[in-house]
């Protein structure tokens, strides 16, 4: 296949980037964890990749589309995140054994450790989808659960054994 290196007269290119809906998925983290600083508030965040592997609620459209979580690493909160983040995929204690039981979350060794020991880890993920400060719907997480053990995806709950109105707790 070869490129056509000719001016196409455009102002824009539409790259259909799709916005899964609201729903509740098993996530993989990919790789392409990325350190971001805001170059206008200078705050350093982790921007950690997920693509949509099943849906547990929501549209099954929502397999194979893609959103990023932001985690402000230079914050208690940020730090709060990335450490539950570690844990509820089964890598803290092999993180508190290279580092230690405390670690500067920006340090470039550890950072560089999570670049690559996070990729093909399995979530569960609750996200929604928000409208940014310039009008734009963005993916959102609202919260990160740990896969039990084993469990390769979230499961729809069984429909068919009716329902008592409360809600499952998988």
């Amino acid at each position: 296949m070869a490129i056509d290196l000719k001016d196409s007269g455009r102002d824009v290119i539409d790259l259909d980037f799709e916005i899964p809906d609201k729903g509740v998925s098993t996530c993989r983290i990919e790789e392409g964890i990325q350190q971001y600083t805001n170059p206008t508030s200078g705050k350093t965040s982790l921007r950690i990749p997920l693509v949509i592997e099943d849906v547990a609620e929501g549209p099954e459209s929502n397999i194979g589309l893609k959103l990023s979580h932001f985690c402000p690493i230079e914050t208690a909160w940020g730090e709060k995140q990335l450490a539950g983040i570690l844990s509820l995929v089964g890598l803290m204690d092999a993180c508190a054994e290279k580092f230690g039981t405390e670690v500067d979350s920006t340090s470039e060794k550890f950072l560089n450790y999570i670049k690559l020991k996070l990729p093909d880890k399995l979530l569960k993920v609750h996200h929604d989808v928000r409208t940014d400060n310039k009008g734009r719907e963005r993916p959102t997480v609202a919260r990160f659960e740990r896969l039990k053990k084993n469990q390769r995806s979230v499961s729809k709950p069984d429909e068919s054994k009716g329902s008592s109105g409360a809600k499952s707790d998988w």
